[in-house]
């Protein structure tokens, strides 16, 4: 008998490599190489690289991470879209597991846009507040009052040039005169911010520029390793 007995043919070992081929079309090894592309280096300004649960809109597909934590980047400037608008971001701490967020300038104004509608945390974001986050009242649509001067911001609501809105760090003031308003919001900002608003150090609007921090966690594996 002849060696090349021995060996199959080459259609039966075409065969096989189409059948492996139909059976693992994309794990070998269980690795999913659907996930290779979000293994390149991609960087968003001075936030360096970006790495999971996070991923870069335009740069990266969207399963690189969260649907709910993708960054939008132009030159230095990220963004995020936490609803119901977009912020800055200005930091990602990965060991903390904390992002720090600040609201955007109108550049009509130069003031920073005010806050019409409660931030929504979506359960399924796994998104909270560090301890050093505390909120603020906002209240829109007020007549003057004097007492809450050292409060007031300019925001424009329903081009009512008449109204005042004030960004209130007391609890007990804001539940004084929130019936003299025509409706109020809850603001998130850094527990420092709200004691300089408190002892009068620091303005609103830069209390605002501070911005504030949000946690993310994640108890998902990592993706595209199974």
């Amino acid at each position: 008998m002849r060696l090349k007995d021995f060996f199959p043919s080459s259609f039966v070992i075409s065969l096989f490599i189409s059948i492996l081929s139909q059976a693992f079309p994309k794990y070998v090894c269980g690795i999913d190489f659907r996930y290779a592309a979000c293994n390149s280096s991609v960087e968003c300004g001075r936030l360096g690289k970006i790495e999971y649960p996070f991923w870069v809109k335009g740069s990266q597909p969207q399963y690189c991470g969260r649907p709910w934590f993708g960054l939008g980047c132009r030159e230095d400037t990220a963004t995020i879209f936490i609803f119901p608008e977009f912020f800055h971001v200005i930091s990602i701490d990965k060991r903390a597991q904390t992002l720090k967020i600040a609201r955007f300038y109108e550049p009509s104004t130069g003031n920073i846009t005010c806050p019409y509608l409660n931030i929504t945390k979506d359960s399924n974001t796994t998104v909270s507040y560090p301890s050093d986050v505390t909120m603020i009242t906002v209240l829109h649509n007020c007549p003057l009052i004097k007492d809450l001067s050292t409060y007031e911001y300019p925001c424009s609501i329903a081009n009512n040039n008449q109204s005042y809105s004030y960004f209130v760090a007391k609890e007990y003031l804001a539940n004084r005169f929130i019936s003299r308003c025509g409706y109020s919001v809850l603001l998130p900002v850094l527990g420092s911010a709200a004691e300089g608003l408190i002892n009068r150090s620091l303005g609103v609007g830069e209390a605002l520029r501070k911005g504030f921090e949000i946690r993310q966690t994640t108890n998902e594996t990592v993706r595209g390793v199974h």
